[in-house]
């Protein structure tokens, strides 16, 4: 008899975590309701209203009420959220102060959720990088510094061929 009850619990606890709406980055799972959990840095507290909007809307919507999570209702707010974090942190070319700041894993996360359930976002959320966003930085040496450093090199190089030989 115990045996059975244990069973039951267990699948009525395995069935309510599959039906739960989460979202994972990495190796953390995150419900629905904490994706925007987190503090606001200055670098990102411009866009504490639009992510509090945001908030708001998912906390508005049941755990297993997909029509409204994955509505565009939801989605739209969340990827302003998003989009503004990350261009915030772009601008100031800062790090992110949590991993589901400017995470554009959180918004591929809830697209994963609704297309579980047959639901399509349209359109699609994900993060575009800002206008002014020059790309990363490439060091190059100046001619005489890459002249340098290949002649320093090929001397160190024949130096290390010249003392084995001589072994």
């Amino acid at each position: 008899m115990f045996s059975k009850l244990v069973s039951a619990g267990l699948l009525v606890a395995l069935a309510g975590r599959a039906l739960a709406f989460n979202v994972t980055i990495n190796t953390s799972l995150f419900q629905y309701t904490d994706i925007l959990d987190y503090t606001f840095t200055p670098v990102i507290a411009s866009c504490q209203a639009q992510c509090t909007t945001a908030e708001n809307t998912i906390n508005a919507c049941a755990a297993t009420d997909f029509n409204c999570l994955c509505s565009n209702a939801t989605t739209g707010p969340l990827q302003t959220c998003e989009e503004c974090i990350f261009t915030a942190l772009v601008d100031a070319n800062a790090p992110p102060p949590d991993l589901r700041a400017g995470s554009n894993q959180i918004l591929s996360g809830w697209t994963a959720n609704c297309a579980a359930v047959n639901i399509t976002i349209t359109p699609a959320v994900g993060l575009s990088l800002p206008d002014n966003w020059d790309g990363p930085f490439v060091s190059v040496f100046p001619t005489a510094v890459g002249w340098i450093i290949a002649v320093t090199g090929g001397v160190l190089g024949t130096s290390l061929i010249y003392m084995l030989s001589n072994m």
